[in-house]
């Protein structure tokens, strides 16, 4: 049984955290992080740890040139075949550059680097006007969010000294409307982006 600490008073949440987060167990991508917290089950607060799976976060990036996006037909392991998506990645290169922001926002900054870093690396692409526009998280008990960010003024071409290692079949740039039948008739497969094209779409 739940020890009571303390009575909750009437401008306080049911549930609330109560310390900073710690590392229970590390891995090189992810770690499982407990939050102390606070909880009413209405006796009064009690101590309990909820856990997460916490990786870093990643970046989506919606890269307009003419009215187009640009897309790439990519074969995804969790899918057990091609879907079509934004490039993106990753905004850390692994957990232990993460770990201060655990329990911060990450900086604007470090979010438009990595997505710069991965539309160059992926797709040969570089633009000079970046915007954040949307995050999407994952779920209550793991944390790896996904920013969204709009480019615009691009250069195709671009010579890089690597190449990422997905195995891309194709890739071009499809009209607003054509992005938006893709996604109604699932040919882009993740949900979050999904989510986030159909409402940039119905906005422009």
């Amino acid at each position: 049984m739940t020890k009571i600490v303390r009575q909750r008073k009437s401008d306080e949440p049911k549930i609330k955290q109560n310390g900073k987060p710690f590392i229970h167990s590390e891995g090189r991508i992810g770690a499982i992080v407990k939050y102390p917290m606070l909880v009413d089950n209405s006796d009064g607060y009690g101590e309990m740890n909820f856990e997460k799976f916490s990786r870093p976060p990643g970046t989506r990036t919606i890269a307009i040139k003419d009215n187009k996006i640009f897309l790439q037909k990519e074969r995804r392991f969790e899918l057990g075949g091609f879907d079509w998506r934004l490039p993106g990645g990753k905004v850390f290169d692994n957990f232990e550059e993460y770990k201060p922001y655990i329990d911060d926002e990450v900086p604007q900054e470090k979010i438009v680097t990595g997505a710069k870093s991965e539309l160059k690396e992926e797709a040969e692409i570089e633009a000079e006007n970046w915007e954040v526009i949307d995050k999407k998280a994952c779920g209550s008990t793991v944390d790896w969010d996904l920013y969204y960010l709009v480019a615009r003024d691009i250069t195709e071409g671009v010579e890089i000294d690597h190449h990422e290692a997905e195995e891309i079949e194709e890739r071009g740039w499809f009209s607003f409307g054509e992005v938006e039948e893709m996604c109604k008739k699932g040919k882009i497969q993740e949900g979050r982006t999904v989510a986030v094209l159909l409402k940039f779409l119905s906005d422009i």
